[in-house]
């Protein structure tokens, strides 16, 4: 999770609380029976169904408000604007975190990374979303807490927890990223292409591997195995740590 250099100015704070206000208040107005009412989560709900079906580019506050039957000057008493909107779209789609088993540190972490990467896999606009704060909805929050407790049972040490979260997190939304916007058709030709042109004198190491997963005629650019290699490979160097292991024992 990376910080500033130096102090964020105050417009920057005030901006980031009013989007922390707004994603928490959407998250507490749970749809309720009777008479609907304008409220933010009604419309962060339309604006995450219009998005979902015509992707990130269909989103304007004309667009939400037209699905809600009322004017765009109506939505800006609840919503500030569209970066807003799209901030607690986010955090609404996101949902709350598969929930502990008591199955070991690991299988948790392993479900996490799973369980999110279908997340994306379901809302992949998610993923074009930029990045511009730490997490601060209680929905994203809530997912950053399940694997801080999850690396915390793992004996990693404290000043750790944080980096290795954020790495973690950042991998799997990064590859499924990639994942969004891969074109299948180039990547079945991409093996092919390469043995084509590669020289085994300047690249011993690629030609050598023509054939293995992410170079062979049949890649249909599943990532899915890359995040599971680079997860597990993580996993093991932290149980294999010698402070982990002296902090599970």
């Amino acid at each position: 999770m990376a910080t500033e250099s130096r102090p964020p100015s105050s417009s920057a704070t005030s901006d980031l609380a009013a989007v922390a206000d707004l994603l928490w208040r959407v998250e507490a107005e749970c749809p309720a029976g009777g008479r609907p009412r304008l409220t933010a989560r009604r419309i962060v709900d339309a604006a995450v169904a219009v998005v979902d079906a015509e992707g990130l580019d269909a989103l304007s506050m004309q667009r939400v408000a037209k699905d809600l039957g009322c004017t765009a000057m109506a939505l800006y008493r609840h919503v500030p604007g569209r970066d807003h909107l799209v901030a607690a779209m986010v955090d609404t789609a996101t949902g709350r975190p598969p929930k502990a088993t008591g199955a070991g540190w690991r299988a948790e972490i392993e479900a996490w990374v799973a369980a999110l990467g279908e997340c994306y896999a379901r809302h992949p606009w998610m993923v074009r979303v930029p990045t511009v704060s730490a997490p601060v909805g209680p929905n994203e929050l809530a997912w950053f807490e399940a694997l801080l407790g999850a690396l915390l049972r793992s004996g990693a040490d404290r000043a750790e927890l944080i980096p290795l979260a954020t790495f973690i997190s950042g991998a799997v939304r990064d590859l499924a990223r990639v994942a969004a916007e891969l074109d299948a058709a180039q990547a079945a030709s991409y093996g092919r292409v390469l043995a084509e042109r590669l020289d085994p004198e300047e690249f011993p190491v690629l030609c050598s591997l023509t054939g293995e997963a992410g170079l062979d005629e049949e890649e249909d650019g599943d990532v899915a195995p890359i995040v599971t290699c680079g997860i597990t490979r993580l996993l093991d160097g932290i149980e294999q740590s010698p402070t982990a292991r002296e902090r599970r024992r």
